[in-house]
């Protein structure tokens, strides 16, 4: 599998020490941790807002900007201001710089705008979108844009239940189209989304693997101040008593475990 974007002793001021990660072609990736831990920094170097010479590699070639990099971003502290013009405008706006012919071009904004939901506010400002639409939209121009790899940095966090869950069934579906995902979040239940996790703490990462098989470190997150997803948690206590075997993260495949 293809390394699309790494990391080699990566050192930056006193916010980030020694960080060596990998990020493979196609896969999920969560970087978690508590507050203040370096999760931001992180992502903005991975995505070229901030540079550290020789440290992050793009396609084996250092990143010193984000020129020429199919990389798309979603960082809530990081303001990147849309064209002065309605959302059909921009989707239109970033549809128009492929080389594809006007039908052809039209039926990729209604698969656009369907899938993202947008059908109802395509004459809307996007400065002027609630967060959840504003989160959708930037996605949109991302995969338009033929992003090969989209980076997010706890974006999730001012969103409601239900607009999250929306959220993780799209980003689904993007990971099913071919695009890597690099997310950061403090909360653990997000990171099962994933197919690798790195665990952050006062800029070192303390540990990494599996998803998974983090996950099981119980104490030792704890110990970060993070907690452990519901269904984790639970399989981990009815492992200890031997009522199963291996971790459960569905609820109803674990009634039928428990019933058998």
């Amino acid at each position: 599998m293809q390394c699309l974007l790494k990391t080699e002793n990566l050192n930056y001021k006193n916010i980030l020490k020694n960080i060596n990660i990998m990020i493979k072609k196609g896969t999920v990736i969560s970087i978690s941790g508590s507050n203040n831990c370096g999760k931001t920094t992180l992502i903005k170097l991975l995505c070229g807002l901030l540079i550290e010479k020789e440290s992050v590699f793009y396609k084996n070639e250092a990143m010193e900007s984000l020129t020429d990099k199919k990389i798309g971003f979603l960082i809530p502290s990081v303001e990147i201001p849309f064209h002065d013009c309605s959302i059909e405008e921009e989707l239109m706006y970033a549809l128009d710089r492929l080389e594809m012919d006007l039908e052809t071009k039209r039926k990729h904004y209604k698969k656009i705008i369907s899938f993202f939901k947008l059908k109802n506010m395509t004459k809307e400002d996007p400065a002027k979108l609630y967060l959840f639409a504003k989160i959708k939209l930037r996605l949109a121009l991302a995969i338009i844009e033929h992003k090969e790899m989209i980076l997010l940095d706890d974006i999730s966090s001012g969103l409601t239940k239900k607009e999250n869950q929306e959220l993780f069934l799209l980003l689904k579906e993007i990971k099913e189209a071919g695009i890597t995902i690099v997310m950061t979040t403090s909360n653990l239940e997000e990171t099962l989304f994933s197919d690798y996790l790195y665990i952050l703490d006062e800029g070192s990462v303390v540990l990494e693997g599996k998803t998974i098989d983090v996950l099981q470190e119980d104490s030792k997150l704890n110990k970060l101040g993070l907690t452990l997803p519901f269904m984790v948690d639970l399989s981990l206590k009815l492992k200890y008593y031997e009522l199963v075997d291996n971790i459960e993260t569905d609820m109803d495949r674990l009634v039928d475990i428990l019933w058998k």
